[in-house]
């Protein structure tokens, strides 16, 4: 089974949501974290709705990047904070660059979830 740490800044939409979907639809195959350089006090409430919505129930708490060093991972996946996000030794960075969607509406929200989901369903 592969491991998978997704990191944004506030570990609290684009890298929870790739969490949850990870673990919930993907079990199989991969595991996975999600963290963040300035980790926000709770996770955004549309991005629990829009995993709801998929029948996923999320329960994840922002973690810090740091919270993470000296793990090992398959994949380190930044979400598209660029400068922002360092990132964190791993056998292979990715860096997928989806828009943050906290101030969306949350048609749009929904897009950028399945944006998210369209990227994991790609990994190896």
């Amino acid at each position: 089974m592969k491991k998978i740490l997704f990191v944004c800044v506030e570990n609290s939409c684009r890298s929870q949501i790739a969490e949850a979907i990870t673990n919930t639809l993907y079990s199989k195959k991969f595991q996975a974290w999600s963290a963040g350089s300035a980790p926000s006090n709770q996770v955004n409430p549309k991005a629990l709705k829009s995993l709801e919505e998929l029948g996923i129930i999320h329960n994840g708490n922002p973690q810090a990047i740091s919270d993470f060093f000296g793990y090992k991972f398959d994949y380190i996946i930044g979400m598209g904070c660029g400068d922002a996000c360092p990132i964190v030794d791993g056998a292979k960075n990715l860096e997928w660059n989806i828009p943050d969607p906290k101030d969306l509406k949350m048609k749009d929200f929904n897009e950028v979830r399945d944006l998210i989901h369209e990227q994991i369903r790609g990994l190896d």
